[in-house]
């Protein structure tokens, strides 16, 4: 296998693992990992003669346990006039190449695929078997591996091994007048394409409703290959299965992403400063028991309470639904 479709896989599986506090617990069991193995860290840091500190690696996990997650943070929450629940929520960007050779800026980024589940190769034109950088991806696999987290979320491979064309985002920490202050950005070009996937044949007269779009069917996981790698603006899923409903939500990287919702909700992307995430416009039905029990002017706060985690409370909608 490919080390892109290693990456993809990886964070895949890792995105739709809604389990609570899972980041923490993995950054706290990374730092513990780091501690255990200090003396190997300082022996080989006074080898290779390494500009960094061991206390600076420390430095760099704690910092990220300290600082919130903001992935699958949503905003602009509402009730549209169809009954469906509407949001904006920020999600990861995918598959990321990290151009980057310094050796704090490659530990930070390494991390930072833990925290915001997305896929990070670093692409390195210093690239060394026996490094610090090395040893580093070492200890952050085994962290994951004991999470049963895919170890393939992180890599360091050569320069010349890291086709960029292949990654949803490319990082620039550097050129060739050296370290940059602030990392360059080059994103995959969104297509002007509108995908309806009909995963449930009963709902087929529904979903071809939505002229100007492309109907595609087929096996779910080959189905989001096709629209992610087009960077569709707009990708529908017409079922009755609320798991794979929740699955392509949680894996589509289009900027509208709606179950059973018909086109005419397509909306501007919005954008974030940060440049791991991405803001996704995402529709779904409300189920009519949820309506029915509430009154006739339900709003968002009678839906989902502040202190709910969005995506639980998503699959709990999707099982009212089909369940």
């Amino acid at each position: 296998m490919k080390n892109i479709e290693k990456l993809k896989k990886a964070s895949q599986n890792y995105v739709i693992n809604n389990k609570e506090n899972l980041t923490n617990e993995v950054l706290n069991y990374l730092k513990e990992r780091i501690k255990k193995n200090k003396n190997e860290i300082e022996e080989l840091i006074k080898i290779r003669k390494e500009k960094i500190e061991y206390e600076e690696i420390l430095s760099i996990i704690e910092s990220e346990l300290k600082e919130e997650s903001e992935l699958k943070d949503y905003i602009d929450l509402k009730i549209n006039e169809q009954k469906f629940l509407s949001m904006y929520i920020k999600m990861p960007v995918g598959v990321i190449a990290i151009e980057a050779y310094e050796t704090r800026e490659v530990i930070k980024y390494l991390i930072k695929a833990i925290k915001t589940r997305n896929a990070i190769a670093i692409s390195d034109i210093e690239y060394d078997e026996t490094n610090i950088k090395a040893l580093i991806v070492l200890i952050i696999k085994e962290a994951l591996k004991k999470y049963n987290i895919d170890e393939n979320l992180i890599m360091i491979l050569p320069y010349e091994e890291c086709f960029y064309e292949n990654f949803d985002e490319t990082i620039y920490t550097y050129d060739e007048k050296g370290i940059l202050k602030e990392p360059k950005i080059e994103k995959k070009n969104e297509e002007d394409k509108i995908y309806v996937y009909i995963e449930d044949k009963s709902l087929e007269k529904e979903a071809r409703q939505n002229k100007n779009a492309e109907i595609i069917e087929g096996e779910l996981y080959e189905t989001i290959d096709v629209i992610n790698n087009k960077k569709a603006k707009c990708a529908i899923i017409y079922t009755k299965d609320s798991k794979k409903a929740y699955n392509f939500i949680n894996l589509v990287h289009s900027r509208n992403v709606f179950v059973n919702s018909s086109i005419e909700n397509i909306e501007e992307k919005i954008e974030t400063e940060d440049m791991l995430y991405e803001y996704r416009k995402i529709i779904i039905p409300i189920p009519q028991r949820e309506i029915e029990k509430k009154n006739e002017d339900i709003n968002t706060e009678m839906i989902i309470k502040k202190e709910e985690n969005i995506f639980t409370k998503i699959f709990e909608f999707l099982k009212g639904l089909f369940n």
